[in-house]
This record gives C-alpha cells, structure tokens and sequence, in this order.
C-alpha cells in the first residue's frame, strides 16, 4: 500500500532556505520532513521506524509549482550564537549582534505531500509513524508551522500541484532535492550527540516534473555496498591551480597529510592506515576529467573516501576536523608551490567529475567499471601468472565482491584517463611495479568508489561506472 505524509503549513508559509541562504526552499526536501520526524523520536520503536521509511527509498513530492510561489524575506540584526573572546554586552557577555537576512516560501497552495506508491509499512510501522508526524510543530524555521499527517493511502493529488519524481542523476532538467538513505537516522542522531550540523551527512536525489518532462527513470534498486559508505568531494576553484592527472600522486599525498594533521590524536588507523592490520582505511582520491568529449585529464578536485568499518566516534573526529564550519579544510599546499583553494558543496550537480555519484554509481551502482587511472599491481607476475587474477585478488583484498572478469588493456578505455605517474611522484618506499588500465566486471551492480592495487589508497587504481550510452555535457569548461 502506498504512504503518504501530508504537510499542512498552518500560515501558510515554508520558512527554509536551501544551500545559499539568501534563496528560499522549494519544493521542500523530503530530508527536511525526515529530520524534523527525527526530533520528534522518543522511544526505541520510534528509530525502528525511522530506519524503515529511510529505507523505503525517496518519495514523490507533490508541491505548488515553483512559479506560482512567493518569496517572504526578513531582515534584522539578532544575537550571534558563537561566543568570543572579546565584545559583547552586559546583557550578552561574549556575544554581539549580527545582520541576518531570512528567506521563505509563500506556495500558492499552503500544502505538499510526501508519497512513496510501493511502500508497505506494516501496522506497528504506521502507527508509529503517524505518532511522529502528529508530534512535528515546524518545518525548517520554527516560523513555519506545520500539521503533518501519515496516511497509509495516496491522496488525491490537486489541481494546482506539481509532481517531482525521483529520476537518474543528471537527467536534463532535473533538481537536486535533499533525501533520507539507509543510515541516515543513526547519522543524526550521532551527529547531534557531537556537535555536528545535520547538512554534514545530507545526500541528495534527482527529481524531474513529470508534468515538463514525462515520467521519469524508474531509480534502480540498491546495488551491493563496496567497503567505503561516504565519498567527500572538494573541487579546486575554477581559477586555480588544476593539476595534470600524471601529478596526481603528488596531491594525493599532501591531501593525505593535510587530512591527518587536522585529526587530533591519537590519529586512527583506519584515518592514517597505520595499523590497520589489512582492513580498508581512508583513501585519498585525485578526481580527474575523464570519460567526456572534453576530457583533458586534469585534476578536478580531491576526494576523502570513508570506510565502512570506520567507528561511529572516528567518523565524527574526521569529519569535524574536515567539515567544522568554523575552520572548514579550504585550502591544499602543492609540492611544487602554489596553494589550491578548495570548495566542499555537497549540493553540486556539476561538473560531473565533481558529483560523488561520478564515482560510486550510486544507489544502484555498475556491473562494469573502467580505470580512470591505471593499477599497479600488488606484486610482479609469476612466470605464466595472469595479471588479471592480480586485479581480481586486490579487489577481493579490499572488500568488493569477486569479479566475473578483469580484463587488462592495452591503452585506457576513456578519453583522459592518465596514463601512468610522472617521474619523482611516486612516494618513496614503494616498489615500481607494472601499471595496468582494466575493465572489470562484477557478478551484480556494485556501490563504489572502486580502487583496486598497491597504490589504491592514493588514487591509483580509481575506476568509474563504465556506461557507454551515456552522453552529456558536464559544464566543466
């Protein structure tokens, strides 16, 4: 049976902005509804039920078109929430004053609904959601309040909506709406306890108006999880410093260090990969330009993938230290001078190569995958030895599921695809041993990133979603 949350906003405005907080909000996120469902939870049956409807996928959102919406804005100066060594009042020791300017939506119809058509929750699962809704009073800003209602139906949808369909990432025309995923609840809820702002674990969908452009891609199922469960993307500013991807190893190993050195200690292993003891760490990605009628092969940005066996209080400690809006990871020394200014924006949709599901695939993750930069392997062949059962081991070794095939080639498969390191960038201690660019192919779609071979853990060895019908222009010139 289909689910459906009804929001009613009861002045009839949506008080929220979106990334830049001069812009309001709309159609709102279906993050926002599950957040604010998240701090309504009291009681264990409440996640359990929250750990459901994250996992029900991301629903319809029928909402007022965006041109037949208003925009609300309010002005002032209200007392900062950052404290400081010196200023303030008698009234606010340590706090001053500062101007703020508030954006909101005034939808022509003071209401939207949340559908998911193939949910089935059973009855615990609904009535605990419907508790929850019931106990929501605000949408974003505690200025908008709302009436939110579950109902196990889907209601009629009115005249004046429109309806924004989950589609494949970068379908023409498609917006970026924040979305609940499996995880999400318990990230909140770590995330509060440490001080952390819920945007630091937001993931977003792509959404299309079914009434401009039909009805959208069905979105695939989930594929299997690879080792890593988060990819954090940081591009180089456009009138910066761009690497080529033969010095990728030399940005790799400074953003390794950079990274570690923010880490308070003890730095952990699986941050440092010291002691790790053969479980995958943190790798340290270069991201190129590759696989585009562009592709020039420079480096668009860096990476830091996450590993799923990475504790709870790990993962806070490194992504505080990435993240703090306070003392943010903004900049990267390069070896040969310059200082590359970098932009974390979870919320961009270009360029492609910027774009975390560039590089995982996911949700429904890829059978096939292409190296966009070229594996060295673990060891030399033995005599008569197949390379590719070198590949398929180091794959295996690093947490992904066996490969039907490895196929080793002769040349890259992709336009810019970096052929080896240049000379000198290759960290010292580490064996020169032979470079191979591969198409591999798993038994069933994986969720990456995919890193396979020695150097693997900084950014050799990275392959992408191999996708030949694939076509389109990923604005990064």
């Amino acid at each position: 049976m289909p689910l459906s949350i009804v929001a009613r906003l009861r002045d009839g405005r949506y008080d929220a902005a979106d990334e830049r907080p001069s812009v309001p909000e709309w159609p709102p996120h279906p993050a926002r509804v599950f957040c604010a469902l998240v701090a309504s939870a009291a009681e264990p049956a409440d996640w359990t039920a929250l750990q459901w409807l994250e996992r029900a996928g991301s629903p319809e959102v029928w909402a007022s078109p965006v041109t037949e919406t208003r925009t609300a804005r309010a002005v002032g100066y209200v007392v900062t929430n950052a404290t400081e060594a010196r200023g303030g009042s008698q009234t606010w020791p340590g706090r001053s004053n500062g101007f703020k300017q508030r954006v909101g939506t005034l939808p022509a119809d003071g209401g939207f609904v949340l559908v998911w058509p193939e949910a089935e929750p059973d009855d615990a699962t609904l009535g605990r959601l419907v508790r929850l809704a019931r106990r929501v009073p605000y949408l974003g800003r505690s200025t908008s309040t709302v009436e939110l209602t579950a109902l196990p139906e889907a209601v009629a949808a009115r005249p004046a909506w429109t309806v924004h369909r989950p589609a494949r990432l970068g379908s023409p025309g498609a917006v970026e709406l924040r979305v609940a995923y499996p995880g999400y609840a318990d990230a909140l809820r770590d995330g509060y306890e440490h001080g952390q702002r819920p945007w630091n674990f937001s993931r977003t969908a792509a959404y299309l108006v079914d009434t401009a452009a039909g009805p959208a891609d069905p979105v695939p199922e989930a594929g299997v999880p690879g080792p890593y469960s988060d990819l954090l993307v940081w591009g180089f500013a456009r009138t910066g410093v761009r690497p080529a991807g033969d010095r990728l190893l030399a940005v790799t190993r400074m953003l390794r260090r950079a990274v570690i050195s923010r880490v308070p200690d003890p730095v952990p292993p699986l941050v440092s990969g010291h002691s790790a003891n053969g479980r995958p760490h943190v790798a340290y990605l270069g991201l190129v330009h590759v696989d585009h009628e562009y592709a020039d092969g420079q480096v668009l940005g860096v990476g830091v993938a996450v590993p799923r066996e990475l504790p709870s209080a790990d993962r806070h400690r490194l992504v505080a230290a990435l993240l703090d809006e306070r003392d943010p990871l903004a900049q990267l020394r390069l070896p040969w001078g310059p200082v590359a200014t970098l932009d974390f924006r979870p919320e961009r949709t270009a360029p492609w190569g910027l774009v975390p599901e560039r590089w995982t695939a996911a949700p429904g993750g890829a059978r096939t995958w292409v190296t966009a930069t070229p594996v060295m392997l673990d060891r030399y062949p033995r005599r008569g030895e197949d390379p590719a059962a070198l590949v398929a081991g180091s794959l295996v070794t690093a947490g992904y599921p066996e490969p039907v095939s490895v196929e080793p080639l002769p040349a890259a498969a992709v336009l810019g695809a970096t052929h080896r390191p240049r000379k000198g960038t290759i960290p010292d201690g580490y064996p020169r041993r032979p470079w191979s660019h591969c198409r591999v192919e798993f038994p069933e779609p994986v969720v990456g990133p995919v890193i396979a071979g020695a150097l693997r853990y900084l950014g050799f060895g990275l392959l992408i979603p191999h996708r030949p019908e694939r076509s389109f222009d990923d604005g990064s010139q």
